[in-house]
This record gives C-alpha cells, structure tokens and sequence, in this order.
C-alpha cells in the first residue's frame, strides 16, 4: 500500500442526504451508501452530508472502488454506532473483494500483502503475509495523462476471455514472491525486491498481453519502464490493469531526481510523475 493518492471523506448528521465532490467520486459513493443501507436496518440508516475532500482517480490501477465503497460503509457503520464490522462485513455490504483481497486487507492494516487466493467464489483470499514495507524507500509513479486502465464490464470481459493461468506459471510466480520478494522485503535488500519485483510484474504481463496488448497496458508506459530501466532503475511494475507504472527507488532523493528528470523532459510532456511512500497502517479513522 502507499500513502497517495488517497481518499479522504469528511461526514456529518444531518436532516437529508447530500454527497457533495468531484462528479465521479459523488455517483460512487452513493451507490455505495444505497448497497451499504441494504444490509441496515431502517432505523439504522442516518442522514448524512458526505463531502469528498480527496479522491483516487478511478480506472488508474490504485483500487480506487475498493478504498471509497470500504470507507463510505465504515462511515455508515459508526454513523449508527455499531462496532465496527468485520471485513468481509464492509466487503459484502459493499461487494467489493470479490476477486482480489489485497485492497481490503490494505485498507485494514497497510503494508506489503500477499494474498494466497481463495478456494469458494464467495469467499475473501487468504491473507498469506503482512509485513511493514521499508519507509525509507519510495515509488515514483508514472503515467499517462489520457489513459486508464481496464475495469467494470470491460475488466470482467477481459477475464472471460483470458484461458486460465497455466500451473506453471502461478508456481513460478509463488516461488518469486515466497522465496525472493517477500524475503527481501523482510531483510531490506533493495537490489534484490526490486528484481523481485520486475520478474513478477513482467511475468503477469506476459501473461495477460493478448488482453491488454503487451507486457505494459500503454505504448508509452513500455517505452518508459525500458528507458528507466536502461538507466539502472531495475523494480520496475504495473498497477494491476493500469497504465500506471511504480518505479522502486532507494531513498526519497533519487525519487526526486527521477521526478524531476522526467517532468523537465519535453518528450514526456504527456506523462505525470509523483513520488509516493510506502504506508504501513490501515484507514486513519478520526471521531469528532
């Protein structure tokens, strides 16, 4: 998980409902109150103006559906003043989690996750492992400015269409993030989770390039992880479908060379960059 872009929602009482933000973030997070206000009693459904402060950009490859529908059906939850629901609690009430886990254990608890699947369609995957990510490091995420990634019907089309993942290749996988990232995750050593990471995501793009076009979702994306590459920037991934990219970077300096490299760079005029860190903690939950 990293500490941006985030969402950020401010909630009161209040006589009506209102949901006032930027236009997308406002159509979600009324569906998501209505789905959430389904599994509520009638005397549990309390009036609310909600006002978006922050939002993820949605179709990015950041999970932002995820991190808004838990936080609006957390808001639901204390705004009746429940205890705060279990997991797959909030999942359900908001049908989110249903094919990866990793953004609600993330909202929970932060960190670097794995997340070991699951056996029946109905239920979460299995949290594997949870341990801190170095805070010293950093991720420079680029990407374009008019493009997003697969998602909704496109994403679950996409699934359809893709032939299952050969036994092959999720062992291989398995054996990259149990016996190379993870580890190197634990012990600090940047070289090789940055390696890690690069064979895992190159993998998984392999993997889905007759759905997405190539190893990276957007020409542009390509051509960047290559040149970063070339110039010694080895952890280089996707965001699931993207076309963001995270580029792992030793220490907040070399993040702010690479940003500032990029950004003054005409030829990539087109693209964004921003540095962002590591988060080890789940969602900031304050009560006034």
């Amino acid at each position: 998980m990293i500490d941006a872009p985030r969402t950020v929602l401010k909630v009161r009482r209040d006589t009506t409902d209102s949901v006032s933000g930027d236009p997308k973030s406002v159509e979600r997070v009324n569906e998501f109150l209505r789905r959430t206000r389904e599994h509520l009693a009638p005397a549990d459904r309390v009036a609310c103006k909600i006002t978006v402060v922050e939002s993820i950009p949605s179709h990015c490859g950041f999970g932002s559906g995820t991190q808004l529908g838990l936080a609006v059906a957390s808001m639901a939850s204390l705004m009746t003043g429940e205890p705060q629901p279990a997991l797959p609690t909030l999942a359900r009430r908001v049908q989110r989690g249903m094919r990866s886990a990793i953004g609600l254990y993330g909202f929970q608890q932060g960190g670097f996750l794995v997340d070991g699947g699951r056996l029946e369609a109905n239920q979460l995957g299995t949290l594997v492992s949870r341990v801190d990510f170095p805070d010293d490091w950093r991720f420079v995420l680029a990407m374009p400015l008019r493009a997003t990634g697969l998602s909704g019907d496109a994403e679950q089309s996409a699934f359809v269409r893709q032939p299952p993942m050969p036994t092959t290749l999720t062992a291989e996988l398995c054996r990259v993030v149990l016996m190379d990232w993870l580890p190197a995750v634990i012990e600090q050593d940047f070289s090789r989770c940055s390696e890690s990471m690069f064979a895992f995501g190159h993998a998984v793009g392999e993997f889905f390039t007759p759905t997405q076009g190539g190893v990276f979702a957007h020409p542009r994306m390509a051509s960047w992880a290559n040149h970063i590459r070339r110039a010694g920037v080895q952890g280089v991934a996707q965001t699931s479908w993207g076309p963001t990219l995270a580029a792992l970077c030793s220490s907040h300096s070399h993040a702010e060379q690479i940003c500032h490299d990029f950004s003054h760079d005409t030829a990539w005029s087109d693209c964004s960059f921003r540095i962002v860190s590591p988060l080890n903690r789940g969602a900031h939950i304050e009560v006034a």
